[in-house]
């Protein structure tokens, strides 16, 4: 009898059991570990409210949408035009107004000139980037299960040494859902292990689990998250990320009609055509691949920041994935790229100018 394939998937949550090693990363301390990244942002923010009087968050228009409704629970939100190709920045900053900046992809953030009360660093990311022991910020914040395999966590420390908010409580609604999305992380991998799981059963409890994750009431993070986190080799981690990263685009070099480039996190494609760039889209859902798109913004965002939006696909290059995996999602995006038809009349084939000038990971 002939033994059955192993499923293949590149993309989607972390499986468990993580990896771990003698050079665990030693992190910010101190620190307050939250239940997620958006959870860390509106405990800062309720926190700089009732502590120093902080009555507005300038918020980049690049920005995860449901972070910036988290956001807007806890003080006024005021977007600003800033994204991975630049940007306005925000106008005039009150004495008692924070801003807050993003490192896109792993890059270092373009720190406004005026900053208000604070100036706070989402380097979700790329928690790890070497840039940030010398970054000129007042509180850098990082969900932290978008770079490593963890169910939840968010991380808030002060570079400039200033107090942080009183460390979370736990709340059982918080550690259900986090409890549910280890169980998905283990199913899942038990599933492109071979076994015989179901693979809606477990993507059902990843549906369930981000639900309960998305809240904005703060929380402790899981169990889980607290005692594997400083067991985690995550520069080794990011070092296979980058690695992946570059062999990807190497394979992608020339493909008309998409700019493929490496970063800290992963490879982000600019696409010529934002409908292009759905069909290709579809076309590597089929073949198990599963990028992601950051961020679908809302209409009211400025029109090129929303543009780059429709344009852009991004590839998972983590430590789950080896250089023959990164092959075969290079051959899955020029079979794609292949099936949705060439690049669209009257465009530059996504060059780096219209990509919205991104840059390579130095």
């Amino acid at each position: 009898m002939t033994a059955s394939r192993r499923p293949w998937e590149v993309g989607s949550a972390f499986t468990l059991p993580a990896p771990h090693g003698r050079d665990a990363a030693r992190w910010p301390s101190p620190a307050r570990l939250y239940g997620s990244g958006r959870q860390a942002l509106v405990a800062l923010l309720a926190w700089g409210a009732r502590r120093h009087g902080w009555s507005a968050a300038h918020l980049p228009a690049y920005f995860c949408p449901p972070v910036a409704e988290a956001a807007r629970t806890v003080l006024p939100v005021v977007p600003y035009d800033a994204g991975p190709g630049g940007g306005a920045g925000p106008g005039a900053v009150g004495p008692t107004e924070v801003v807050v900046a993003v490192s896109y992809f792993g890059m270092p953030p373009a720190l406004p000139a005026g900053r208000g009360a604070a100036l706070v660093v989402d380097a979700t990311h790329d928690p790890r980037a070497p840039w940030l022991a010398g970054l000129d910020a007042d509180f850098v914040l990082a969900s932290l299960r978008k770079t490593l395999p963890l169910p939840d966590g968010g991380l808030l420390w002060s570079p400039a040494g200033h107090p942080l908010p009183v460390p979370p409580a736990p709340r059982p609604a918080h550690q259900l859902a986090a409890g549910r999305f280890v169980t998905a992380m283990l199913a899942k991998g038990a599933y492109l292990g071979g076994a015989p799981v179901p693979k809606e059963s477990y993507l059902a409890l990843l549906r369930a689990a981000e639900e309960g994750l998305a809240t904005p009431v703060v929380s402790a993070a899981s169990d889980l998250t607290r005692l594997l986190l400083p067991a985690l080799p995550a520069d080794d981690l990011r070092r296979v990320r980058s690695a992946n990263a570059h062999r990807l685009v190497d394979r992608l070099a020339g493909l008309p009609g998409v700019a493929a480039r490496a970063y800290p996190l992963g490879v982000v494609c600019a696409i010529d055509d934002p409908d292009r760039r759905e069909e290709i889209r579809r076309a590597l859902v089929a073949r198990d691949v599963y990028p992601a798109v950051l961020w679908a913004l809302p209409d009211t965002a400025p029109p090129a920041q929303r543009h780059w939006s429709r344009r852009m696909l991004f590839l998972p290059t983590d430590h789950r994935y080896g250089a023959d995996d990164m092959d075969r999602v290079a051959a899955a995006l020029r079979e794609a790229a292949r099936v949705a038809g060439g690049p669209a009349a009257g465009t530059d084939r996504a060059s780096p100018h219209r990509a919205g000038a991104l840059l390579e990971t130095p």
